[in-house]
């Protein structure tokens, strides 16, 4: 049985309203299979599905001290410092300072016999080394002469080039300016061509279209008729619209 010509409230209603759609019926009090409730009981958890909160936070905080300990090894600290090493290191600085003899370097370099200046017997060290000074800045202020040089003729060829440059782009830019002069002279010229009427008067005699009605004889025909005047009847009989009616289809 269908359901259609029923209105859409009864249809919503369900089967718990059955047998009360017509006139004097009574609801039914059976229940569909469809309708008995199911899963009466909550599933829980269990067996392995269990998880221990406690112990899975304690297994992670183990883990966690293993990786740092196994961190920790793979690092490098401090070496540990041992006194002995320390103290024996000591003494061989102090004995080897308290070996150093500075009258036997005086005499080993003693230079009095040879009628030095100096009463010490350095005078040959001193010398030598000055000497070794003078030779090093004369040898410095030739290169520093060489090398100054040098930089001035680098300086003079970059100038030069740099001024090349300079005429090329000067040249390149007073001819574009001089060919962007000659189109706009040339379009100025081209404007008023055709803007002079004289002068433009020939090509647009040749393109102009004429309509056919233009010509005299269309022109004026009306210009001596008098306009008519606009009058209002109240009359279908006697009014200027029944006359040229019928002007036009009875005669």
């Amino acid at each position: 049985m269908t359901t259609a010509h029923r209105p859409t409230w009864k249809a919503a209603v369900g089967r718990a309203q059955e047998g009360g759609w017509t006139a004097g019926g009574s609801v039914s009090t059976s229940i569909s299979a469809l309708d008995v409730a199911a899963h009466t009981k909550l599933k829980t958890r269990s067996g392995q599905q269990l998880i221990d909160k406690k112990k899975a936070l304690k297994e992670s905080l183990l883990a966690l001290e293993k990786a740092e300990a196994s961190s920790s090894k793979h690092k490098i600290g401090k070496r540990p410092i041992v006194e002995a090493i320390e103290a024996e290191g000591r003494q061989k600085l102090l004995k080897q300072t308290t070996e150093v003899d500075e009258v036997a370097l005086k005499k080993k370099y003693d230079d009095e016999d040879r009628g030095g200046d100096d009463s010490d017997g350095w005078s040959d060290v001193d010398r030598d080394a000055s000497d070794k000074d003078s030779d090093l800045d004369a040898s410095d202020s030739d290169s520093d002469d060489d090398d100054s040089d040098d930089d001035d003729d680098d300086e003079a060829a970059l100038q030069a080039e740099l001024a090349k440059i300079r005429a090329e782009r000067e040249a390149v830019k007073a001819k574009a300016e001089a060919e962007a002069a000659a189109e706009e002279e040339e379009q100025m010229g081209e404007a008023a061509m055709i803007g002079n009427p004289l002068l433009a008067s020939g090509e647009a005699s040749a393109k102009m279209k004429r309509k056919w009605n233009e010509d005299v004889v269309f022109r004026n025909q009306a210009k001596g008729e008098p306009k008519p005047k606009k009058r209002f009847i109240n009359d279908t009989v006697r009014n200027d619209f029944h006359k040229r009616f019928l002007n036009k289809f009875i005669r």
